[in-house]
């Protein structure tokens, strides 16, 4: 018999958090049903609950514009729990950067905060029975095609790099930092150029920052 998965929501706004945890509590009232404001408390919540039942499956309904972890930053450590723990985002912009992001990063949904509450249920609704379609976008308009976006999906060095370069760190700054050579530092800088659809490194910090990859703190 398959275990039923459990829910988190991760939103820090409290109306937001209250009002999706009721609607799902009225839809769904055996349902095991987690809230918490910030990602490091939800993260911390997902180890212990797994440590006690390992492969536990979870499904954790995040919001993109957290304070501190947030962005892609986010789906990337809640889904480096385990193939068990997935992920939906939620999120008041859903430009199609930012849902080709989400979903490269992992993510198995993209829901707009400005959906109607019940289209949303139903998606959490499909993804709690095992039928939701990974990459589904729930536009503010309804169900939108996401199969053509551009999933950004930067792997691990490249983040790190990226993080680099947001430091205002050159090629030759990245190399010995990593004790890599320049050229391989100039060749990962232009990878995520590339991924990122951007010709320069103000461009590239630019956008890191609006994915959550990055946060300004001037």
């Amino acid at each position: 018999m398959t275990t039923a998965a459990s829910l988190l929501i991760i939103d820090d706004h409290p109306m937001i958090r209250v009002a999706l945890a009721d609607a799902l509590r009225a839809r769904f009232p055996a349902l095991r049903l987690e809230t918490c404001a910030d990602a490091e408390t939800g993260i911390a919540q997902l180890k212990a609950d797994l440590r006690r039942k390992k492969d536990h499956p979870w499904w954790v309904l995040m919001d993109l514009g957290l304070p501190g972890l947030g962005g892609l930053e986010a789906i990337r450590a809640v889904t480096a729990l385990g193939p068990s723990v997935r992920v939906i985002t939620i999120s008041g912009n859903d430009d199609e950067l930012q849902v080709g992001a989400a979903i490269g990063a992992g993510a198995s949904a993209f829901i707009s905060k400005a959906a109607p509450l019940e289209s949303t249920v139903t998606i959490i609704a499909q993804a709690i029975a095992g039928t939701l379609l990974r990459g589904s976008w729930l536009s503010a308009h309804g169900l939108a095609d996401s199969s053509r976006l551009n999933r950004i999906a930067l792997t691990d060095r490249q983040v790190q790099v990226l993080s680099m370069i947001c430091h205002g760190m050159s090629n030759r700054d990245i190399a010995d930092s990593l004790g890599i050579t320049e050229i391989t530092a100039k060749s990962h800088v232009g990878s995520i150029f590339r991924e990122l659809h951007v010709a320069s490194r103000t461009q590239a910090v630019l956008v890191a920052q609006r994915l959550g990859l990055f946060k300004n703190t001037n």
